[in-house]
């Protein structure tokens, strides 16, 4: 698989993610964002990626964006070390009534 190919599985597996942590929190899925560090100084190691779920009220009172964390970012940097190396489980979204938070 290229790295584009292997870029495409992680994003689709990253809204996969993010739609069903939305559902649970029973909010409507608007899309995600993937936020990178600044550039690490000289000597000093990287930052993490953080990434969250832009999700809406039911009710369209309120928006905004809710990190994903726990096992779900767990999960995603699993992803990221694939993607970067190509080595390890394919990722792919949880089956049902399997909860990543």
């Amino acid at each position: 698989m290229t790295p584009s190919q292997r870029q495409a599985v992680f994003d689709r597996f990253f809204t996969s993610l993010a739609r069903s942590r939305s559902q649970r929190l029973g909010l409507r899925y608007l899309g995600t964002i993937r936020k990178l560090p600044p550039p690490p100084l000289p000597g000093e190691a990287a930052g993490t990626t953080r990434y969250y779920l832009n999700a809406v009220a039911k009710d369209d009172t309120t928006s905004g964006l809710v990190e994903l964390g726990g096992r779900a970012d767990a999960a995603l940097r699993r992803a990221e070390h694939w993607v970067e190396s190509g080595k390890g489980a394919v990722p792919a979204a949880a089956p049902a009534g399997r909860r990543l938070r």
